[in-house]
């Protein structure tokens, strides 16, 4: 039975080449901060997590897939499974302390200040 839509025609294009556009215009150089923030840390945390866990998944799958083998296969994933579950824990445990840490550098002055209006108050 034929087709009821034509086939479209390979055709072989040519990008035109586009005018050079001006340079941009520098940006503003943001404040440089003296060391990374607590965010820019967490963040880094994060994506390294999931680069390595992605990274791990890809090379347990090819493993896998080469085996040839279903209980090989099985093996590599318990492995990948055991790692994954470690991995996210040794981040979730350095993400606690970056965030306990965090907080009480943030806090630190308004209790000292607290603590000091608390004792002027009971010493009058």
């Amino acid at each position: 039975m034929p087709e009821a839509t034509p086939k479209a025609k390979k055709t072989k294009t040519t990008a035109k080449p586009r005018a050079a556009k001006a340079a941009p215009k520098a940006a503003k150089a943001a404040p440089k901060a003296s060391a990374k923030n607590p965010l820019e840390v967490a963040s880094g945390i994060i994506v390294t997590l999931a680069r390595t866990n992605f990274e791990e998944s890809v090379e347990t799958a090819r493993a896998a897939l080469k085996s040839g083998s279903i209980k090989t296969a099985v093996e590599l994933q318990n492995e990948l499974v055991r790692g994954t579950i470690k991995r996210n824990i040794d981040a979730a445990r350095e993400l606690n302390e970056l965030t306990v840490s965090t907080v009480r550098e943030a806090v630190n002055p308004y209790a000292t200040k607290f603590t000091e209006a608390f004792e002027k108050l009971r010493a009058a």
